[in-house]
Parts: C-alpha cells; sequence; structure tokens
C-alpha cells in the first residue's frame, strides 16, 4: 500500500518544481505578492477538498483554511487525516511545520498565494499586484485572470458567487497544474 504523505508530496514537488522540467535554463518567475490575511475584509473558516493535477498525477488533499485576527493559517491533511504540513501567515512572516513524512521543498508562499488569489476579494489584491508588475483581472462573472506582461500566468473559474461555499478551479499556466476545491464555510 502507498504512503499517503509521499503521495501527497510527490504532487507539491511537481507543483513547486514544475518550472524546472525544462532543459534550457529558465529564468525565475517572480513571485506573487501576498496581501495582508486582513485584507480579506472579514474572519473566515473553511473546510475544503483539493484536488490538484500535475501532468498524469492526481491527488486529493484535505485542507483547513483560517482567516481571523489578521492571521491566515492553512492545515493539510492526508486522506487519513494525518496533518501533513500548517502554514501560517500574519501579513510579514510566513511560518510552516511539516510532518516528517514530507522531507524536499515545500514552497508555503506558492500555496498561499494561490488561495488569495482564489478567494480575496479583486480590490483588495489589484494594487498590490500592479505595484509587483502583475495584473489581475475579472474579464467575465465567475473568471478572474493573472497576467505578467502578456504572459497568462494563472487563471481561476468559480461555480457560485461565494467561492467559499461552492466549487473553485485554478490553473496555473506558469507552473503546469490545477486545482480543483471544493469549499465549505463552517
Amino acid at each position: 500500500m502507498k504512503n499517503p504523505a509521499r503521495g501527497w508530496f510527490a504532487f507539491l514537488s511537481l507543483l513547486t518544481l514544475g518550472a524546472c522540467a525544462s532543459t534550457a535554463p529558465q529564468p525565475a518567475p517572480a513571485a506573487r505578492p501576498l496581501v495582508s490575511p486582513a485584507s480579506l475584509g472579514s474572519d473566515r473558516l473553511a473546510s475544503q477538498i483539493v484536488r490538484g493535477a500535475f501532468g498524469a498525477r492526481e491527488l486529493t488533499l484535505h485542507c483547513v483554511v483560517t482567516v481571523k485576527d489578521g492571521a491566515m493559517t492553512l492545515v493539510g491533511l492526508n486522506s487519513l487525516g494525518v496533518r501533513l504540513f500548517t502554514i501560517r501567515y500574519d501579513g510579514s512572516a510566513v511560518q510552516s511545520e511539516t510532518a516528517p513524512a514530507m522531507s524536499g521543498p515545500l514552497i508555503p508562499e506558492r500555496l498561499l498565494a494561490d488561495l488569495q488569489l482564489v478567494y480575496w476579494p479583486l480590490a483588495s489584491l489589484s494594487q498590490p499586484m500592479a505595484t509587483a508588475g502583475w495584473q489581475l483581472s475579472e474579464p467575465t462573472a465567475g473568471v478572474r485572470r493573472l497576467r505578467r506582461g502578456e504572459l497568462l500566468v494563472a487563471e481561476a473559474h468559480y461555480s457560485t458567487d461565494d467561492p467559499w461555499s461552492g466549487r473553485s478551479w485554478l490553473v496555473n499556466f506558469e507552473f503546469g497544474y490545477s486545482l480543483q476545491i471544493d469549499s465549505q464555510a463552517l
């Protein structure tokens, strides 16, 4: 029987190292800015089932997201309920803890940036993104696009008006992965 923690770690490794797959040297992508958790405008607690796909690999993870008192916490659990990682962001520093089964690169800032791209209000993300050279738009209802220059970097789609209680999809073109997120506000 396969170790579910190792499977999730392999998926996270692919997510974080996806840009290294080509043989030609690639410039390091610019990091997306994180905004203060308080900029969400309200406290949130959500349970999420995240299905990720990178190439032919697909994995599922249960996450609990908490935004409260100006801090954001993301806890990732495997299918057996074993904690794989905890990421905390207080608006100035990111702290992460990983389970012993997860050895290797986990880029917490990328996971938090994806989470903010999907769930934070456009108004709270637009100015920090523009200042860092990114363009964020919502060209139609239920669609959000992130560009760097003319390059489409990521796109999010929503099945409901409130993504905290519904299904969302994120495609990261820069690193070649997609996430389907089924979220339920608690």
